[in-house]
């Protein structure tokens, strides 16, 4: 008898926790952009008799309610630490490194994307008539990947870059960084924590490697002006669903010079490379430059 009670009560509970999550669904207001994951949520679908039949409309359904369901932020984080603590993580495309750092997987070589963007760009060389430097840069994982917990397979960058500049026309010279990034006394602090951008100090050391190539001094340390922000949060966070994980600074190396800086997408001109008020926003990383535009076009007055 106890039994079917235990039985009766918890049936009880899981309708209730249907038509709570149900009605919490139906009443609360829906969100288009997701500040955690920095990204847009899936739209409503439209039924029709295409979509219906090809099985697309099923498939956008899943996604949209997925992506709208009633605390979805903390079932996210749930789930990502369930996976961590359990040792699926490694599984996923973002680890977990020492210092609460979080790197993505080792990459995957891509042989019709890597000959598209190396035709593209030897094409471009071409047609300038002129040299051509290109510098890849080895990810935050490979440079730390004594520290990564759980790594199933090795980070294979030094051969990736190594068999791309091998595709670089003549007019393409490739840049080797990995002994900058590498030979270093810390090669954390030249990435961010929560992202796989280099951070202003790891663009200071691809400066100074390329200028020592070119054969012209660099400007040192102390002709910048370091600013730090709190609050960064980077998209390795943002896609890994470890919510817990803290923010980091952002800094801002000005040498005081004056610049001129437009894009394509806009017809404002700034005379600084940092567009400030963007530093209110989630996504700080857009201080630099405005964020991503297909066109930006830096002029020096001093260069």
């Amino acid at each position: 008898m106890k039994n079917k009670k235990a039985d009766i009560l918890i049936c009880i509970l899981f309708c209730g926790f249907l038509f709570a999550m149900l009605a919490m669904f139906l009443v609360l207001p829906r969100q288009d952009f997701s500040e955690k994951e920095k990204r847009y949520l899936a739209e409503a679908p439209q039924l029709t008799w295409k979509s219906l039949s090809s099985g697309q409309f099923g498939e956008d359904a899943e996604t949209w309610l997925a992506d709208h369901i009633p605390g979805r932020d903390f079932l996210v984080g749930l789930n990502a630490y369930v996976d961590l603590w359990t040792g699926k993580q490694a599984a996923k495309d973002i680890y977990v490194a020492q210092g609460d750092r979080l790197v993505e997987a080792p990459g995957v070589w891509d042989q019709k994307n890597i000959e598209k963007n190396m035709n593209a760009i030897n094409a471009f060389a071409d047609s300038i008539g002129r040299p051509v430097d290109l510098m890849i840069v080895p990810s935050a994982g490979f440079c730390l990947e004594d520290t990564v917990e759980g790594l199933a397979d090795p980070y294979t960058d030094t051969q990736m870059i190594r068999d791309i500049y091998a595709m670089a026309g003549e007019n393409v010279k490739g840049i080797d960084l990995i002994p900058a990034f590498t030979e270093v006394g810390d090669p954390g602090a030249l990435f961010y924590r929560t992202d796989h951008h280099w951070t202003s100090r790891g663009a200071y050391a691809a400066y100074k490697d390329y200028m020592a190539y070119k054969g012209r001094e660099a400007l040192a340390e102390s002709d910048f002006t370091v600013t730090s922000y709190d609050g960064f949060y980077g998209s390795t966070y943002s896609r890994s669903g470890l919510w817990l994980t803290e923010s980091e600074p952002i800094e801002l190396w000005d040498s005081g010079k004056d610049f001129t800086v437009t894009n394509n997408d806009s017809d404002e001109v700034s005379n600084s490379l940092f567009y400030m008020d963007r530093l209110e926003e989630l996504d700080k990383y857009t201080v630099f430059l405005d964020g991503n535009h297909s066109l930006v076009r830096i002029e020096n007055p001093q260069g």
